[in-house]
């Protein structure tokens, strides 16, 4: 059996969906985000939030190559969607696949895989620092419930994310959300009333400041990156070094950088540890106070 073609046309570059007769249709994240999620994204600054976008681009596109061409990307995710696709037996069906309902909403489902004649699996592709699986349900569920209607006869079988984010790659199943609370959720948003979400949980009891509660996601997503680029850093380093060796160069000068080697040495350090063992007491003795100012640590759970 052949999926059908939406006939809602999509324009990538302005990320808009339109209808034949020229009516602009919504989106799902805005929609999902305005009725479930808030405040997923408060006080996250812009250029956090464009970074994220760009890196997530980049992995849904060399996914796309390794499935349309089957090219083996060089990139780490790419690598890591083939062995995916390999593990679990996947067979590809479709990219960006257009869902509708042809009067109010419409998207793209990121994967399609073949089951069976008529029996499909739906994947979405997350590049998240982490994977919010309630956001993906939500996602999904309404990407099942179109596109079974979109295509009569089919039966979306299993939901998962596709979370690719460096050395990280994992295929995790999702739990679809009944299509009478996903009805429920699309007529809320179309008459423009709150949806009320019956799987909502209170929320966890905090003491932090509400300042900081709502920038949770953007101190995560900036230590994330402080660790990316201290990696890349190391990466760059570790490489010219490499080449300054190989060269045998010791200085290397850009028109705005430059690069000095050191060359191998050994450097005399105190083992503190064996002077207290052969010298109880004496260590102690020089010891003397001296002022630290307090700090935070910051733990990401």
């Amino acid at each position: 059996m052949q999926l059908t073609k939406s006939q809602i046309i999509f324009d990538q570059q302005a990320h808009t969906y339109t209808t034949p007769d020229g009516v602009c249709l919504q989106g799902v994240t805005g929609m999902i985000e305005r009725q479930l999620f808030p405040d997923k994204y408060s006080g996250v600054p812009e250029f956090v939030m464009k970074r994220a976008a760009e890196r997530g681009s980049f992995v849904h596109e060399v996914c796309e190559l390794v499935d349309d061409l089957g090219i083996e990307h060089e990139s780490e995710e790419a690598r890591n969607y083939q062995k995916l696709k390999e593990s679990y037996g996947l067979q590809y069906e479709a990219s960006e696949y257009l869902v509708s309902d042809n009067e109010h909403f419409a998207s793209c489902i990121d994967k399609v895989y073949r089951e069976s004649d008529n029996e499909f699996s739906l994947g979405d592709i997350k590049t998240t620092y982490k994977l919010d699986k309630e956001y993906v349900s939500w996602q999904l569920s309404i990407y099942a419930y179109w596109f079974e209607r979109q295509n009569p006869g089919c039966k979306a079988v299993r939901l998962f994310a596709i979370w690719l984010r460096g050395s990280i790659s994992e295929l995790v199943e999702i739990e679809r959300i009944p299509d009478g609370i996903i009805i429920e959720l699309l007529s809320a948003e179309i008459e423009g009333r709150k949806f009320i979400n019956p799987y909502a949980v209170p929320s966890v009891k905090t003491d932090m400041p509400l300042k900081y509660r709502e920038m949770e996601q953007s101190i995560i997503e900036i230590s994330e990156q402080e660790k990316y680029w201290k990696e890349q850093k190391k990466i760059l380093m570790d490489g010219i070094m490499k080449e300054m060796v190989k060269a045998g160069a010791y200085s290397w000068k850009g028109e705005s950088i430059s690069f000095t080697r050191k060359k191998d040495s050994i450097r005399k350090v105190f083992d503190r540890e064996s002077f207290e063992r052969d010298y109880p007491g004496v260590y102690d003795k020089y010891l003397t106070d001296t002022p630290v100012s307090g700090s935070i640590t910051l733990k990401v759970s």
